[in-house]
């Protein structure tokens, strides 16, 4: 009788359940966006400059696949980079729009933990990965809030200004970089030991993740409506407080977050059309990489359980018959007298 192993079904489970998050935030982004908001904003927006945006937003997540090779690279794998384009595209794709704890972490652990990396070093690598991305945070958002600080929302109102902000961040990033300089020892958090990396992969891991935001705040200024005077550098610090904010509050993909900064930035300059231009950096951006992702995922899983099964079916047909087997590692006994 044919018997099916429950761990074989954790992943297409897994893709079900995502997949009926998706289609949930599909739905609530549709209801948010009206017709005359969408065409409005289309039409606002120099077609050259569209194409621009979402060519940098394709480049965007690609490059978000040397995050997973600097990760991988610290817990000593390696792996082939056709699964770390897998892994580190519906990583994002998927835990951009519903966050790290629902679909990023369990997709990672999926993924890494099939080509058998143990779970030490699968937490190793997602602690490597956060720790790439805000040292990114650090330096770039340091450096735009300290030359050009922004006022807030007072639903997000700091103690202090941003452009103190700014200077804490390079500060952190000074700190960050000197004990990679000076410091070897390994730290025990738990169960781990985590080492600090050195100064050559931290540099790399601060450059990587400031590009990636560098050139995702990129396309969002492009997509702001035309002839709006609009300085980069404001949507520049925007786009990083709404990201720091977003992911501190675990706000799937920042809903709200983003839209609210910029609105209360930019209202007496460009207006209402602001929010259609952060919807349209939002299809781009966030749904239409969930929708691809989706796709990737369900037919991945699909073509690797056609794959176990063809493999199971083939053990079980070279398996000799019952009554040829021995299942006795002992040789018989045999009474010579």
């Amino acid at each position: 009788m044919f018997k099916v192993d429950p761990r074989k079904l954790v992943g297409p489970a897994m893709a079900l359940v995502l997949f009926g998050f998706a289609v949930k935030l599909l739905i609530t982004e549709a209801g948010k966006v009206t017709r005359e908001e969408f065409v409005g904003g289309i039409t606002s927006i120099e077609p050259a400059y569209l194409v621009i945006a979402s060519i940098l937003i394709a480049l965007n997540y690609g490059l978000l696949t040397c995050y997973d090779l600097l990760a991988l690279r610290y817990v000593c794998r390696v792996l082939p980079l056709r699964r770390v384009v897998l892994v580190s595209f519906l990583g994002y794709s998927l835990g951009n729009n519903l966050g790290t704890l629902i679909a990023a972490a369990p997709i990672r652990y999926r993924f890494y933990h099939r080509w058998g990396l143990t779970h030490t070093q699968i937490v190793a690598l997602m602690s490597v990965l956060a720790l790439t991305f805000w040292s990114g945070v650090c330096v770039l958002g340091g450096v735009a809030l300290t030359l050009a600080p922004i006022e807030l929302p007072a639903k997000y109102a700091l103690p202090f200004g941003t452009r103190t902000l700014g200077i804490i961040l390079l500060s952190v990033t000074a700190f960050y970089g000197l004990v990679c300089l000076f410091w070897h020892k390994p730290w025990p958090i738990g169960k781990l030991h985590l080492r600090p990396p050195s100064v050559g992969l931290a540099s790399v891991q601060a450059s990587v993740a400031a590009v990636d935001l560098l050139i995702s705040a990129t396309a969002l200024y492009l997509v702001m409506p035309g002839g709006a005077d609009v300085p980069f550098s404001m949507v520049l610090a925007a786009y990083l407080v709404a990201i720091v904010v977003s992911l501190i509050s675990q706000v799937p993909g920042g809903l709200g977050v983003l839209e609210l900064i910029l609105w209360t930035l930019l209202k007496d300059t460009v207006g209402q059309p602001v929010l259609a231009s952060v919807l349209i950096f939002r299809i781009l951006y966030y749904i239409l990489p969930l929708f691809v992702g989706m796709i990737v995922l369900v037919a991945h899983e699909i073509y690797s359980g056609a794959v176990e099964a063809q493999t199971d079916a083939r053990i079980e047909q070279n398996r000799p018959p019952e009554s040829l087997r021995n299942d006795n590692p002992d040789p018989p006994f045999i009474d010579a007298s």
